[in-house]
């Protein structure tokens, strides 16, 4: 049948011939799958970006300069809001505004809203048509609402400070001791500006 007798040079030219086989069939095994293409990341040159950005719309209204609606850039502040309207008029006091606030898109700031009666403050009724604003409110103004101490009027400015500005009078609701009856006795009485 057959010589199985294979003197060393054979053996030694079958095996280079087996091994470049092999070789060269996990070469082209290997080039053969699919690549991955490399992910090109260009970036967005500065004209087109700054053409993205959204500007704040905030209405500065009340006693300054130039009161009106102005774009502002996101991240402003109330006193920049308060600078493109040319600032306050001489003697307004804004002592109780928060110049540091963050704006909200859509807000309106009133500079000297409260009336003056020789050198105080003359507080007018709180009703359902002279609405308190809670982003403004006192504790004092807080405590005069019925059912209201002076303990949950402190957890309202809590909750405005951590949350840096009120949106809506039912978020009042998430606040401990405001919710059911007592939320509906006061909603009337509360707005946000």
């Amino acid at each position: 049948m057959f010589d199985l007798n294979i003197n060393p040079e054979q053996k030694r030219g079958l095996v280079i011939l087996l091994t470049l086989t092999v070789g060269l069939g996990g070469f082209y095994f290997l080039n053969s799958r699919p690549q991955a293409e490399p992910v090109v990341i260009q970036e967005i040159p500065t004209a087109a970006t700054e053409s993205v950005t959204t500007l704040l719309i905030i209405n500065v209204a009340g006693k300054v300069k130039n009161p009106g609606v102005y774009q502002l850039p996101p991240g402003s502040r109330v006193v920049d809001a308060l600078e493109a309207a040319g600032q306050q008029l001489k003697g307004v006091d804004i002592s109780d505004i928060n110049l540091a606030r963050v704006l909200v898109d859509g807000e309106q700031i009133l500079i000297g809203s409260n009336r003056t009666v020789s050198g105080k403050v003359a507080a007018k009724k709180i009703t359902a048509d002279n609405p308190l604003d809670i982003n403004r409110a006192t504790i004092a103004q807080l405590d005069t609402l019925p059912g209201i101490g002076p303990v949950t009027a402190q957890r309202i400015i809590d909750y405005r400070t951590k949350a840096g500005r009120i949106n809506a009078v039912d978020e009042l609701k998430k606040i401990s001791g405001l919710g059911g009856v007592k939320f509906e006795e006061i909603k009337a009485l509360l707005r946000v500006l």
